[in-house]
């Protein structure tokens, strides 16, 4: 089966290796990948994790700057003969003059039980609402975001330590043969679609800074930790000590209830017995949030204890 392949981030190029090096009925005839971009304050021109693989085992690589319009583009892709095109994480609409363009299909990959979840952050939106199992689904592509027939739907366990990176690690152990099962089955024609129900849909949003900011004041320990499950290990969660951006970097929640006497007021930084061991946790509004390692802006990652050390103000500390 001639192949194009949409991708950009790094776990679809765990993915895109795993069907170029154990599925050899998979034909890689085109790697699309985002255009290279430059990065921090050097401005030093990054390669895609995608276009990367792409170049090292020579695979023909193209990362247009737009689709729409694109005369050249659409004509390497009608020249390759295609059976399919798979889109995964490639973060641009897919136009409908390429989506006629393959003999079968365009595929698109998405992590959620569609129509639940649709759109840019579906794992973590999973995470955030303490979800205990999410899908991969496999389905045809239109000109809209995640709305056409759905070909497969494979369940994932989330364990309460799983961070999204190991939602992730999950999906690359059977994203490639459910993806050739379904590919094969398309072919053979022994797959029924379902057609989506759009009165049960929902949307994840476009993650923005401001996302991953905790609100001590308006939060449980849980909500915040499943934040930090959402966005670890980039770009953690962080809130603010002495007006310098304090990421948190490890944490766990404490079903603990800890009675605001005197000594204690709400927000607080304590030392608490957990696990039978000293911890150091925020009083939340219900329950508990356990602190291990922490980065202070500009500083490297240390455990809290160490941090305490050098800050020895945080314990007692009061995040209003």
């Amino acid at each position: 089966m001639k192949i194009a392949f949409f991708w950009t981030p790094e776990f679809a190029k765990n993915i895109l290796s795993d069907l170029f090096y154990n599925f050899k009925e998979i034909e890689i005839k085109l790697v699309v990948s985002q255009p290279d971009k430059p990065v921090w304050r050097k401005k030093e021109i990054l390669k895609t994790k995608t276009a990367e693989f792409a170049t090292s085992n020579n695979l023909e690589l193209m990362q247009p700057e737009t689709l729409k319009n694109n005369i050249e583009f659409l004509n390497k892709l009608k020249s390759l003969n295609l059976d399919f095109i798979v889109v995964v994480a490639y973060w641009k609409i897919i136009p409908q003059n390429i989506l006629d363009i393959p003999k079968y299909s365009c595929i698109n990959i998405h992590w959620s039980i569609l129509p639940n979840y649709r759109w840019a952050s579906p794992v973590q939106e999973s995470l955030k609402a303490w979800d205990k199992k999410t899908w991969i689904t496999i389905m045809y592509m239109s000109d809209k975001m995640d709305e056409w027939d759905i070909l497969q739907i494979k369940e994932v366990e989330i364990d309460i330590k799983d961070k999204s990176q190991d939602i992730f690690k999950k999906f690359e152990k059977i994203w490639a043969w459910l993806l050739v099962d379904t590919l094969k089955k398309v072919v053979n024609k022994t797959i029924t679609p379902i057609k989506q129900d759009d009165k049960f849909a929902t949307y994840c949003k476009k993650i923005e800074k401001n996302d991953w900011k905790i609100d001590f004041k308006n939060s449980s320990s849980l909500e915040i930790y499943n934040k930090f499950r959402s966005y670890s290990p980039w770009p953690w969660i962080f809130t603010y000590y002495f007006e310098k951006k304090l990421d948190i970097t490890d944490c766990f929640f404490d079903e603990s209830i800890v009675e605001f006497d005197k000594d204690f007021s709400p927000w607080d930084v304590v030392e608490i017995e957990f696990d039978s061991k000293k911890n150091i946790a925020v009083l939340c509004k219900t329950w508990v949030l356990i602190i291990n390692k922490v980065k202070l802006e500009w500083k490297k990652e240390i455990s809290i204890f160490d941090f305490i050390n050098w800050n020895k103000y945080f314990l007692n500390y009061n995040f209003k």
